[in-house]
C-alpha cells in the first residue's frame, strides 16, 4: 500500500499565526490533543453508568426516599395493557388513559410475552429496555459528538426516574436516529425510523414537516439543492418534474415501517381499534402541569379557582373556562404548524449547505421550534414530553459539530444567537436544563404540594413555564436565524 502523497506535504502557516491542524482544516476545529476525545468518552461512559444505576434505584425503589408521587403508575396501566393485547382481547380503547398511536402496542406487549416465557418481571423488562434504548442513543451521539452525548446524560439525569419509567426513550431514539440518517444521506433508513418514531408518538411526524420542498439532494451529488431555473417564456413546462430518488427512498422507508406494522396488526386483529386513541385526547382537559394551566395554578395557590381532579390519567383543570382554553391551545398549535409548513414547503428556498450534516442541522433547529410550540401549548405537559426536547437538542449539538471535535464554539451575539451550523447556544441550554431540572423537583419528588395549592412549589412550576415559554422564543429566533457554513 503506498503512502497518501498528501501526508507529505508541508503544513501550511499564516503569517504570525498558528499553523493547520491538518490541510483543509482550521485550527479552531483541530482536536485538542492525541487521545483527548477517548479519555472524554471514557469519562462520559462512566457518568452514564453511575446516573443510569441511580434512576434505576430510584424506579425500583419507587418512594423509598420520600417521593409524593410513584413513577410506576403508569407501568402498571402497560402491564394491565399488555397482558390484555397478549391474550387476544385487542386494543384498550374503552380506556380513557388509552391515548396512544397504534406502535405503542407493541411496546406494552413485549414485556408482557417476555414475562410469559422467561418469568422476568414486567417492570425489569421494561425498564431493561428502556436502559439498552439509552445506551444505544448515547453511543450514537458519542460517535458524532461527546458534547452532545454529554448533555444527553446529563438532560436524562436530570429529568429524573420518570425517564424509565416511561416509553418516550423510543421515539426520541427514533427522531435521532432519523436526524443521523438524513445527516449520511441515507433517506430510505431515515424514513424507515422517522415513520417508527411517529407510529409510537405523533410527534417525529414534525421531521416531516420541517423538511423543505423537493428536490432533496444527498451530500455527496451535489452541492446546491436551490430549485431549477423557470422555463423560458413561452415555452411549455409539460410535465410536474418527477420526485428526485432521495425522496422516494424517503417514501419507501415510511411505507416499510407502516407496512410492517400493518402486517403485524392484520395477524393479531389489532387494526380494528388501530385509532381509537384520538377521541381520547380530544376529550382531555388542562392538566396542572401545562403551561397554559399556569393561571389556574397561581388563582389555586391564592385560595380561588377549582382543585384538580383525576380525569384521563392524569390530575387536570376540569372547568368550563379551563376546557376553553385547552381548546384554543389545540387551535394555536394547529395554526402555528400550518403556517410553518406552507412557508417551508411553499415559499421559502431550501436550505444551501456544504454537506449534510449542515442541512440536518437546519432541519433539527426547525423541529425544535416546532416541538417547543406544541408542548408550552398542549392541553399536557408531562413531565417525559421534555425527553423528546432534548434528544432533538442533543442532535442539534451534534450536527453543528464535525465528528470528533472535542467542542461546541458559542459567537458572541446573545442567547438567541446560532454557531455557524445552525447549533443552539448554550445559554438557553443551560435554561433548558433547569427548566428540567425544576420538572423533577415537582414530579415526582413534591407533586402533592401543587396538587394542593401550597406557595412554594407551586411558584416552582410557574417559574419552569416561563423557562420553557423563553426556550421556545430562543428556538424559534435560532431557527429562523441560523445558516449553515
Amino acid at each position: 500500500m503506498r503512502a497518501d502523497p498528501s501526508s507529505r506535504l508541508p503544513v501550511p502557516r499564516r503569517a504570525g499565526g498558528p499553523a493547520l491542524s491538518a490541510p483543509g482544516r482550521p485550527a479552531a476545529l483541530a482536536r485538542p490533543g492525541a487521545g483527548t476525545p477517548d479519555r472524554s468518552a471514557r469519562r462520559l461512559w462512566a457518568w452514564w453508568l453511575v446516573s443510569r444505576a441511580v434512576l434505576v434505584t430510584l424506579v425500583v425503589t419507587d418512594q423509598a426516599f420520600g417521593m409524593q408521587q410513584s413513577v410506576l403508575g403508569d407501568l402498571h396501566i402497560y402491564a394491565e395493557w399488555g397482558r390484555g393485547l397478549s391474550r387476544g382481547e385487542g386494543m384498550p380503547t374503552g380506556d380513557d388513559r388509552w391515548q396512544y398511536p397504534p406502535g405503542a402496542a407493541v411496546v406494552f406487549v413485549l414485556p408482557d410475552v417476555t414475562h410469559a416465557y422467561l418469568g422476568l418481571p414486567y417492570r425489569a423488562v421494561f425498564v431493561g429496555m428502556m436502559v439498552a434504548v439509552d445506551a444505544v442513543l448515547t453511543a450514537a451521539l458519542v460517535r458524532r459528538s461527546v458534547p452532545a452525548a454529554g448533555f444527553w446524560v446529563a438532560g436524562l439525569t436530570a429529568l429524573g426516574p420518570v425517564a424509565l419509567a416511561r416509553f418516550d426513550l423510543l421515539p426520541a431514539a427514533a427522531a435521532v436516529a432519523a436526524v443521523l440518517a438524513l445527516a449520511a444521506g441515507r433517506f430510505g433508513r431515515a424514513g424507515f425510523h422517522l415513520a417508527a418514531g411517529a407510529l409510537l408518538k405523533i410527534w417525529p411526524v414534525l421531521l416531516l414537516i420541517a423538511l423543505s420542498r423537493p428536490p432533496l439532494r444527498s451530500p455527496g451529488r451535489s452541492a446546491s439543492i436551490d430549485p431549477p431555473p423557470d422555463p423560458p417564456p413561452g415555452r411549455p413546462t409539460g410535465r410536474f418534474p418527477a420526485p428526485s430518488p432521495d425522496w422516494l427512498r424517503l417514501a419507501a422507508g415510511v411505507l416499510c415501517a407502516v407496512g410492517g406494522l400493518a402486517a403485524l396488526f392484520a395477524l393479531t386483529g389489532w387494526w380494528r381499534d388501530a385509532f381509537g386513541f384520538l377521541g381520547a385526547q380530544q376529550a382531555r382537559g388542562l392538566q396542572v402541569e401545562a403551561v397554559a394551566a399556569t393561571p389556574f395554578v397561581v388563582a389555586h395557590m391564592l385560595g380561588h379557582g377549582t382543585a384538580p381532579g383525576y380525569s384521563y390519567g392524569s390530575l387536570q383543570f376540569d372547568t368550563p373556562l379551563a376546557r376553553g382554553v385547552a381548546t384554543a391551545c389545540s387551535l394555536t398549535e394547529i395554526v402555528v404548524i400550518a403556517i410553518s409548513a406552507l412557508w417551508w414547503w411553499g415559499w421559502a428556498r431550501p436550505p444551501a449547505a456544504a454537506d449534510g450534516a449542515g442541512r440536518a442541522g437546519v432541519l433539527v433547529g426547525r423541529t425544535l421550534a416546532l416541538l417547543l410550540v406544541v408542548v408550552v401549548t398542549a392541553r399536557v405537559l408531562s413531565p417525559q414530553y421534555l425527553v423528546w426536547i432534548m434528544a432533538l437538542v442533543a442532535v442539534w449539538i451534534a450536527m453543528a459539530r464535525p465528528a470528533g471535535s472535542g467542542g461546541l464554539t458559542v459567537p458572541a451575539g446573545g442567547p438567541a444567537a446560532p454557531v455557524p451550523a445552525g447549533g443552539p447556544s448554550w445559554r438557553w441550554v443551560a435554561l433548558l436544563l433547569i427548566c428540567v431540572v425544576l420538572s423533577q423537583v415537582v414530579y415526582p419528588w413534591r407533586y402533592n404540594d401543587v396538587v394542593q395549592g401550597r406557595i412554594m412549589m407551586s411558584l416552582v412550576l410557574v417559574v419552569r413555564n416561563v423557562g420553557l415559554v423563553t426556550v421556545c422564543g430562543w428556538a424559534w429566533r435560532a431557527a429562523a436565524g441560523s445558516r449553515p457554513a
